[in-house]
This record gives C-alpha cells, sequence and structure tokens, in this order.
C-alpha cells in the first residue's frame, strides 16, 4: 500500500522527501505509522526500477544581500555553502516516471486489499479510465454485499448480549451506508459517461 501511495500522491506533483511524508500521513492516517525509515528505502526501490526519478536537488538561488562589507558578504556566502552541503541529501525531489504511471494503474486495479487500501484506490482512481472505475465501484460492492449477507444469515445465533448485539447492528448499518454511497459512484460514474457521450445529429434530416 506505501508502494501505491507514493506513486499516487507523486502522479499529482513532484514533491521533497518531507513533503511526501506529510501527504503520505494526511492519505493514510496518523496510525499507519510511516517514517522516513520506511518512505526512504520504499524511494529507493522505486528509483531502482525506474519508477521514481529525481529530478532536482534544491538550491538557494537567492541573492546575497549586499552589506558593503566584504567580510561580511563571504561569511554569508559560506553560510549558504555550509547549509547546502548539510542539507543536500534532504532537498531530493521526487517525480514519477511514465513506468512509474504504469504501475500506479496496475496497483489500482489490483483486485486483493482489505478495506484501507480500497480507500487509497478511490483517492487515486481519476488516474483510471471510466469504465475502469466502474469495476473498481461494483467489485467492491460485490464484496460489501456479500459481507451483509453473511452477517444476516449468522443473526440467528441467541448467544449474544445485549451490547455485543448492538454492535453488530452498528457494523451491519455501516455497511448498508457502504452499499448505498458505491451505488452512488457507479450512479455518478455512469452518468458522466453518458453526458460526455457527443450527440449525433438525426440521420434523413434536410439541412437549410
Amino acid at each position: 500500500m506505501l508502494e501505491l501511495t507514493v506513486l499516487g500522491v507523486l502522479a499529482d506533483q513532484e514533491l521533497h522527501g518531507y513533503e511526501l511524508k506529510k501527504r503520505l500521513t494526511e492519505l493514510l492516517g496518523t496510525m499507519s505509522s510511516v517514517s522516513f525509515g520506511s518512505l526512504y528505502p520504499a524511494l529507493n526501490r522505486l528509483e531502482r526500477t525506474g519508477q521514481v526519478a529525481v529530478v532536482e536537488a534544491e538550491s538557494d538561488t537567492s541573492p546575497i544581500p549586499t552589506s558593503g562589507s566584504l567580510t561580511g558578504e563571504v561569511a554569508a556566502y559560506r553560510a549558504r555553502r555550509g547549509r547546502t552541503a548539510r542539507g543536500r541529501r534532504g532537498k531530493k525531489v521526487y517525480s514519477i516516471t511514465p513506468s512509474g504511471r504504469a504501475r500506479l494503474r496496475d496497483l489500482l486495479l489490483d483486485h486483493t486489499g482489505d478495506d484501507r487500501s480500497f480507500s487509497i484506490r478511490v483517492a487515486f482512481c481519476r488516474h483510471l479510465n471510466p469504465q475502469d472505475r466502474i469495476d473498481l465501484f461494483q467489485r467492491r460492492r460485490t464484496e460489501v454485499a456479500a459481507q451483509l449477507a453473511e452477517r444476516s444469515a449468522s443473526r440467528s445465533d441467541r448467544r449474544i448480549d445485549k451490547y455485543l448485539g448492538l454492535l453488530r447492528e452498528h457494523h451491519d448499518e455501516a455497511l448498508e451506508r457502504d452499499l448505498a454511497w458505491l451505488d452512488r459512484l457507479v450512479s455518478e460514474e455512469r452518468q458522466t459517461q453518458s453526458d460526455a457521450q457527443p450527440e449525433h445529429e438525426p440521420s434523413g434530416g434536410s439541412r437549410t
């Protein structure tokens, strides 16, 4: 899932490692524990396989302020060089490559995964064509409907207390909301496809 999220974020814009980590945390949540210790090895693997490229190393190109003192200007120049040398590793800018975009599409079309990976796929499904998006939503709907049917079949179990029953009811309602949401996604996607189709002129009509 980290590979999918990294490629999905970089498909939108080039980012430094720190900015990328921030975006990953926003998408995956604070409980995902995305650390630089896991992010940079993942970026290195993606770079080795040609899916991510380092496009530049940031440098400070702003003019050094003129102080009228040669000693002061030399000191400012040396301080800038020191900051650049110390921060060079952290200033890499990462960009997705054409190979990375192809890999992103493959990951988005992957049928395996859990609830959280599906949420990430939805976050980046704009990179799929309309029919692939519909297929993604419909597969998920089939899975959710199967979960709901299985839970419904087990409701005859009377060996549960009041609070466990309330918890089951809460889970059932969440699945029903998911079904309604997925139905809406499919419906809106189909409507978008329909609106995008060009209108054809009626045949056999005369033009004036």
